[in-house]
């Protein structure tokens, strides 16, 4: 079908494939570099969540030229002569590389760091590009400015009396959450902090329905954490890629050791590791909230050293160097 709509001119000439709600919130940064371009969604819920925020869209099937998505999608553009550009959900590798074929169908690959292009290419993956990782460059490019954080603590109900905790968890099935350890006891909290929480977005119903009803704690619906990691003080998590984010803002992390599963990446727990204060249960994260907050320095360098291995640069300019790479292969796009 795409061979017969090009040769009749009937092709379109990029697209952006966004597969869930999370995709949008990945691209926005890079489309600001780019001509607008269209966005094609997989299903009815994804089209009425885009037009909620006032973004048009069409559904599948469609035959681009040149197709950006997120995570793994190209799959759904298997004609050889698209070209696709691919970007990453999350920075880094918290998880293993899974499908390497379906990453080869990628014209390139983004990933965040020359670190991880390499780890990358020793699994298989032959289209890896580093650029850093996009969805940070409003922390770093003064997008996030003070009165934006203002704004968002008031949103949130923040109390400047008390200090942030944020906490934070992977999904619950992957084997390698720590969601189980606080979701429960978050009311311990709630006096002495202000309590956010972040979760999967696959995260099961039973976990988010304590949490929302929890009083006091306040849960992130956004998509994007990154502005609630700023006005945070303290980070809890598990194994999530949240915590490279929160490593690249420099917070103070707290995190639970969990036993390894099969999505457990070794060099990435060691890294989870330096970057972070360990905890084995809830038990211990009311003195472990008082230690870090007294010495929010102590991983400074371990992060630094961190955020070169998962990011290469911090510096606000991933999108504009992803979009300099997408408009060198489809020059006829640049403004």
């Amino acid at each position: 079908m795409w061979n017969f709509l090009n040769l009749i001119g009937k092709t379109e000439k990029i697209v952006f494939y966004c597969g869930n709600e999370i995709d949008i919130k990945i691209f926005e940064p890079v489309q600001k570099f780019l001509p607008p371009i269209p966005i094609v969604v997989k299903n009815k819920k994804i089209q009425k969540h885009l037009k909620s925020l006032g973004i048009e869209s069409k559904r599948l099937p469609c035959f681009p030229e040149v197709v950006i998505t997120c995570r793994q999608a190209a799959y759904r553009f298997p004609e050889e002569k698209i070209l696709k550009f691919g970007f990453r959900h999350g920075p880094y590798h918290f998880k293993p590389f899974a499908n390497i074929k379906s990453y080869n169908m990628n014209t390139s690959f983004f990933f965040t760091s020359s670190h991880e292009v390499k780890e990358a290419e020793e699994a298989g993956i032959k289209c890896g590009v580093a650029i850093g990782y996009p969805k940070l460059d409003y922390a770093f490019d003064g997008t996030y400015d003070e009165k934006y954080l203002q704004e968002l603590k008031l949103k949130t109900g923040i109390s400047s009396n008390k200090k942030t905790i944020l906490f934070t968890a992977t999904w619950d099935k992957s084997g390698v959450s720590g969601i189980n350890h606080w979701y429960n006891r978050l009311n311990e909290f709630t006096d002495q902090y202000n309590v956010l929480v972040t979760v999967h977005p696959s995260t099961s119903t039973k976990y988010i329905d304590q949490i929302r009803k929890t009083k006091g704690v306040y849960f992130i619906e956004d998509k994007n954490a990154v502005p609630y990691i700023l006005i945070s003080d303290v980070c809890i998590g598990d194994t999530s890629s949240i915590l490279a984010e929160c490593s690249a803002l420099k917070k103070p992390i707290i995190t639970f050791r969990l036993p390894d599963g099969e999505r457990t990446v070794q060099k990435t727990k060691e890294i989870i590791k330096s970057i972070s204060h360990r905890i084995d249960n809830a038990d211990e994260l009311s003195d472990a909230i008082k230690y870090v907050l007294a010495h929010p320095d102590e991983k400074k360098s371990e992060m630094e050293i961190a955020n070169e291995i998962m990011f290469d640069l911090l510096d606000g300019n991933a999108a504009k160097r992803a979009a300099d790479f997408i408009l060198d292969y489809v020059p006829e796009l640049r403004h």
